[in-house]
């Protein structure tokens, strides 16, 4: 988080032949008393729940000391009298990147002035407006090309009309020839480009997202574009699982013979994750092998909800019948006609919610949410991740993400965010992402169905932040990715509704867009996951060069990775390629 550089020649801000790295400034801190003062400092965020501040520098009397600091989240700095053991001057300040500031120190007793600017950067998200509107210039030549063409098109055909009728008149006469149909040409065009964006976005943060903290997960509360990734893949996948059991059903396969399949595809999944495991991990042997994971998680919810609806799932019916049975209650039938499946999902989320609050854990508080580490002062610094975290570890033992440095916490003991815990709550998205499914499937008018995702959204949005308390702190349940809080599975399905929603309406509905270039990931996402993972780092998807990483390039390797990967997947759907499982 923070360096003191007592060498001035190692000193990028003192050394003109150094450079600072990403998100690093200069500190320029006057102390212009006669006694030594002790600076702290610690993240704001984390300063937010009581946590300590690191020791950053001893400053001598009279002396200006120069420091190297993070410009990447708001810093809150302090100093203490080394005699007195008093602290003094606490100030917030949010430094930006190879920007130079200062403070200066006049009276021991708590003069100090506020920190100043002594030299502003430009901005460090600059780079994003560049790629966004370099992306939005491709995208709109793109489209002015298509349409120019089918302008001349046109305009030819109606010149040549004669000769137009003439040759449709002689394949009028002709046979009729066979109508062939592609793979891609039967796939539903806003799924495919709701999970393609998943995909993607999934690539470019795993693969570093440029080095900024938004395309990072969240240290532990709150909630960054990289923590949607996930949830939102899970629901994509349970909205599919109703097309799949109906359309199984159809074809007269037994609900044994599905089930069979399902498992089947389960395990595949399983395998597949534990393979990329031992892929990613660098020191690996078959006893510290980490066993849970992403494609784990999504295997075995998707087996449970897709399971329980194949067990359940009514046969289609009319919308006569549906009214005769439910009568002016008709516009919820979607939801009587799935009680049994909603009984199972929210028996399963209400366990997972009760075994955070109820059960209790060794040196800790019931319903702890918490990091542990420096957290409340390092009060439960062995309660990470509170129930979740210990009942992960007692059943799991070495086999668990192993990375037990916090950026905020500092120290903190190892905690899975797809753990066995975390699996039972992500069940909530997926059926959420189900019951989706089930509104196109069981209404016609477009309207209808859109209607329902909206309120779907603003219902699990409006209970997410009643439950967090719409802050990222002190809620009776936090947002938290890394424990699947409740709050957290109901804000990412409500993001979810909505995205949806939108790409239903362009594509599908108004056919304003094709739904390109995402289309083409989403035809096989399972293919790009796995395939980024075991290619990260090679060439020609990532390459480094000398001299020092800026979010310039960084963001341009990982915009080219992701564009590659994307190009890939265009020419697997170019070619009628679709790998499932």
């Amino acid at each position: 988080m923070l360096t003191l550089i007592n060498n001035d020649k190692d000193n990028p801000c003192l050394n003109k032949n150094l450079s600072l790295g990403i998100d690093q400034a200069c500190f320029s801190v006057i102390n212009d008393t006669p006694g030594n003062l002790t600076l702290y400092s610690v993240i704001n965020d984390c300063y937010v729940v009581n946590c300590e501040g690191l020791k950053w520098a001893t400053l001598l009397p009279h002396s200006n000391t120069t420091l190297v600091t993070e410009a990447k989240l708001p810093l809150h700095i302090f100093f203490k009298d080394s005699k007195k053991g008093y602290e003094w001057c606490h100030d917030t300040f949010n430094f930006r990147q190879y920007g130079h500031y200062g403070w200066n120190i006049t009276d021991e007793n708590g003069g100090c002035s506020s920190i100043y600017t002594m030299y502003t950067s430009w901005n460090p998200y600059l780079p994003i407006l560049a790629a966004l509107m370099m992306f939005v210039l491709v995208a709109t030549i793109f489209t002015t090309s298509k349409m120019i063409i089918r302008t001349v098109k046109l305009f030819r055909q109606r010149e040549n009309g004669i000769d137009n009728d003439h040759e449709r008149l002689q394949e009028s006469d002709a046979s009729p020839g066979l109508i062939s149909i592609s793979k891609t040409s039967s796939r539903m065009k806003s799924v495919d480009a709701f999970r393609g964006i998943a995909i993607l976005l999934m690539i470019f943060v795993n693969n570093g997202g440029g080095k900024y903290y938004f395309f990072e997960h969240s240290p532990w509360n709150g909630l960054t574009v990289a923590d949607l990734v996930l949830p939102w893949f899970a629901w994509i996948m349970g909205f599919m699982i109703v097309k799949s059991i109906r359309v199984s059903l159809q074809l007269s396969i037994s609900r044994k013979r599905i089930l069979f399949k399902l498992m089947r595809r389960s395990l595949i999944l399983i395998l597949l994750g534990l393979m990329v495991n031992s892929y990613a991990q660098t020191k690996y042997t078959l006893w510290n092998l980490r066993f849970p994971g992403i494609l784990q998680l999504l295997a075995i919810t998707f087996f449970i909800c897709a399971a329980i609806e194949t067990i359940f799932l009514k046969p289609q019916r009319s919308f006569q019948e549906i009214f005769l049975q439910y009568g002016r209650l008709v516009f919820l039938s979607d939801i009587f006609d799935s009680w049994p499946q909603w009984l199972i999902v929210t028996a399963l989320t209400t366990l997972h919610t009760l075994m955070i609050f109820l059960l209790h854990v060794p040196g800790c508080p019931d319903g702890y949410f918490g990091p542990g580490g420096c957290h409340r002062r390092g009060k439960y610094v062995n309660c990470t991740g509170g129930a979740v975290g210990y009942i992960d570890r007692e059943i799991f033992g070495n086999h668990l993400y192993n990375k037990t440095e916090n950026p905020l916490y500092r120290h903190t003991l190892p905690h899975d965010p797809e753990g066995l815990m975390n699996t039972l709550s992500a069940v909530l998205i997926v059926y959420l992402g189900v019951h989706a499914g089930r509104i196109f499937f069981t209404y016609y008018q477009c309207t209808a169905k859109m209607i329902r995702w909206l309120v779907w959204s603003v219902v699990t949005g409006l209970i997410a932040g009643l439950l967090c308390n719409f802050e990222k702190e002190n809620g009776v349940i936090p947002i938290n990715k890394n424990m699947m809080s409740l709050s957290y599975v109901l804000a990412t399905s409500s993001f979810a509704f909505l995205l949806f929603t939108i790409l239903h309406l362009l594509i599908d509905y108004k056919k304003y867009w094709t739904g390109a270039p995402f289309i083409y990931a989403g035809a096989n996402p399972i293919l790009l996951y796995v395939g980024h993972y075991l290619t990260k780092g090679l060439f020609p998807f990532a390459w480094d060069i000398m001299g020092t990483p800026t979010h310039t390039f960084a963001l341009l390797m990982n915009l080219w990775t992701t564009v590659l990967w994307g190009f890939i997947a265009y020419l697997l759907y170019r070619k009628d390629i679709i790998i499932s499982i």
